[in-house]
């Protein structure tokens, strides 16, 4: 995700900021020291939160960190943003990152602007397609953090117009403007601001427009929500938007649910999507209708579909072992061979488009339905891409190869 859709920088921000003041070295008598840490250590027992950080900064000082990380928890549970943000930099340090995330994100929301710079740079570093990532960064920059500025790369002036174009679509679509309300949900969702972009959405998609529906289902959908996307991608194909059917068939089919997916997928097939009949085909053998299965089946592979072709054979081994039949006819055999020609020749064009993980995700296909001629080329390809890779050898193994 970028603002205003560009794309991102691929490498994390140069640099984190420390944030603070400057450390001071203070010569001090033995009892000129104890002196001064007595007082604050009184009322930061006495829960003084400036104390209390100010003992965590001292006993820092000293060396004694554990004793000052309980400190600089405590300021922080109390309110004390630098304290929260300074926990937040020893516990990353260490190592201990849902913590220090946690602490880090208790400061940004208290507005500790290095803190939230870092959490943003942070989260885009792990995923550059970061909702929160991004919207933490340009909050960093909207409050004049310059790194995070240079980082999003924008004009400034456009963003504050933008979130006052912003402004005046909320306010319409609290009014029920759904096109004010989609156009702000837009935006929000490219700023990071998830939450609310859906809740506009939500507004847009009952006002009737279609792409609304479709992109809160996908945002539903990822948060593991599956009925209510099902819900959504059928208003959206009420108000115009089509390839609801393919897109729902596929979720049932691969969450485990082939009975659920056979009646959407068998629409989105005489709707003109052929490319799913293999998949439809999967999902009647999944759901035990394995003469359906054929019926689905059997047109596509003869018609050349590679995947149908595995597909169909999975499905007459399956017959076969029902009723104590032979499992390896001559047509197995030939859908087989028809079937490892077509997927290698496919495989071959990813490849020769330089798109080696393509080819790698279209042999995976025949692999695991058991081919033993693209189980080989499998390993061998993971295998050329790295010579130590496990999952290659696993692959050569069960084909018979060895390396």
């Amino acid at each position: 995700m970028g603002i205003f859709g560009r794309k991102k920088k691929q490498s994390s921000p140069a640099g984190l900021d420390i944030g603070g003041g400057t450390r001071l070295h203070i010569e001090a008598s033995p009892q000129e020291i104890k002196r001064m840490v007595k007082d604050p250590r009184a009322r930061a027992e006495a829960g003084d939160v400036e104390a209390m950080a100010g003992l965590g900064r001292m006993l820092e000082y000293q060396g004694k960190v554990e004793e000052a990380k309980l400190w600089h928890g405590q300021a922080a549970a109390a309110g004390d943003l630098d304290s929260a943000a300074w926990l937040a930099d020893r516990l990353l340090k260490e190592g201990q990152t849902k913590t220090g995330l946690d602490y880090l994100r208790l400061a940004a929301r208290g507005g500790h602007l290095s803190a939230t710079f870092n959490l943003g740079a942070i989260l885009l570093s792990q995923d550059q397609n970061s909702e929160e990532g991004a919207r933490w960064m340009l909050r960093a920059a909207e409050a004049g953090h310059q790194k995070a500025i240079d980082y999003l790369g924008v004009d400034m002036a456009k963003v504050r117009a933008t979130r006052e174009d912003v402004a005046r679509d909320v306010a319409k679509a609290e009014q029920g403007d759904a096109e004010a309300a989609h156009r702000a949900a837009t935006v929000l969702l490219d700023f990071g601001e998830g939450e609310q972009a859906e809740r506009l959405l939500e507004i847009a998609a009952n006002g009737g427009i279609a792409d609304a529906a479709w992109e809160l289902a996908l945002r539903v959908h990822d948060r593991g929500d599956t009925p209510r996307a099902l819900e959504l991608l059928e208003q959206a194909g009420r108000n115009g938007r089509p390839g609801g059917a393919k897109l729902a068939g596929l979720w049932l089919y691969t969450e485990g649910e082939p009975a659920a997916a056979v009646p959407l997928l068998r629409r989105a097939v005489a709707e003109g999507d052929e490319l799913l009949t293999a998949v439809l085909g999967a999902a009647l053998s999944a759901a035990g209708d394995l003469d359906g299965a054929e019926a689905v089946l059997r047109p596509a592979a003869e018609a050349g579909d590679w995947q149908a072709q595995y597909n169909l054979l999975a499905v007459l081994q399956q017959q076969a072992a029902r009723t104590g039949g032979d499992r390896q006819t001559e047509e197995m055999w030939s859908l087989l061979s028809r079937a490892t020609v077509g997927l290698h020749a496919q495989a071959q064009e990813r490849l020769d488009a330089g798109e080696p993980q393509r080819a790698v995700d279209l042999l995976l296909v025949g692999a695991r339905a058991g081919d033993p001629a693209a189980q080989r080329s499998l390993g061998e390809l993971l295998l050329s891409i790295d010579p130590k890779d496990p999952e290659g050898r696993e692959w050569l193994r069960r084909s018979g190869g060895r390396r």
